[in-house]
């Protein structure tokens, strides 16, 4: 179980979260195995971009299932688990997004084809927090520049991550139907506004960034971040808001 609504972004602020399992594992293999799930779950969620000093998620294990256990960080049942526990964490998490205050989408945005995986997240990260980016959304404005403008401000790691004419930006429908293409290649296309309209206006959306394998072209590194945008009530419930 877990809760949160509001001051979501990494490392997890103000939110609360238990999951439990009968999977015989010492304390330290569960430990990595927390980390390598919350690394790709509860720190990958963003409704406003503010953190707090309150936040926790735990796993227990009781081992009440019994049998040999898991014994050994590099065996079957341990990547079983961490792939187990990934997903849980994940639905988990976005659970959360789903419920952030005055939120009216919930918006995946998949950074792919990158050399490294930390600016891979960081670039998800700047999108996903990004107000104007939230805004637009809130808004069903397919307005591609304030994309751009967040990965271009994403302080990286690692100079090769981002050409712009390597740069393509789609949504991707909820309903599975064919992605509409904003910018391809650093070049604007040509925005069927009708379309765009049409795939902005359900609760769910995908947005995809394809940075073309870096400069030297053989980046394969993929993250996701996951985000509601920013609405009037949000504003109105944090307006009205007293300690």
């Amino acid at each position: 179980m877990t809760k949160g609504a509001g001051m979501i972004h990494p490392n997890m602020a103000t939110l609360l979260g238990v999951t439990c399992t009968d999977v015989p594992i010492p304390p330290t293999h569960l430990q990595q195995l927390l980390n390598y799930a919350v690394d790709r779950s509860f720190n990958t969620i963003s409704i406003d971009g503010s953190t707090s000093t309150n936040d926790t998620l735990a796993i227990l294990a009781n081992g009440a299932a019994g049998g040999v256990g898991i014994s050994e960080d590099s065996s079957e049942d341990f990547i079983a688990m961490r792939k187990v526990l990934t997903e849980f964490t994940q639905e988990l998490s976005q659970l959360v997004v789903h419920d952030g205050e005055g939120a009216t989408k919930f918006v995946r945005v998949r950074v792919m084809n990158s050399p490294s995986f930390r600016d891979t997240k960081l670039i998800a990260s700047s999108i996903a927090r990004d107000t104007l980016v939230k805004t637009a959304l809130y808004g069903k404005d397919a307005n591609w520049g304030r994309i751009l403008c967040a990965i271009g401000y994403t302080d990286l790691t690692n100079p090769k991550t981002v050409v712009p004419a390597k740069t393509s930006v789609s949504f991707i429908p909820a309903d599975g139907s064919e992605a509409l293409k904003l910018v391809v290649n650093g070049e604007p296309e040509n925005i069927d506004e009708a379309r765009a309209a049409e795939i902005l206006a359900p609760e769910n959306l995908e947005i995809l960034v394809d940075l073309g394998g870096g400069l030297d072209g053989d980046g394969r590194e993929e993250a996701s971040y996951w985000f509601c945008d920013l609405s009037h009530e949000y504003v109105t419930i944090n307006a009205d808001y007293r300690t």
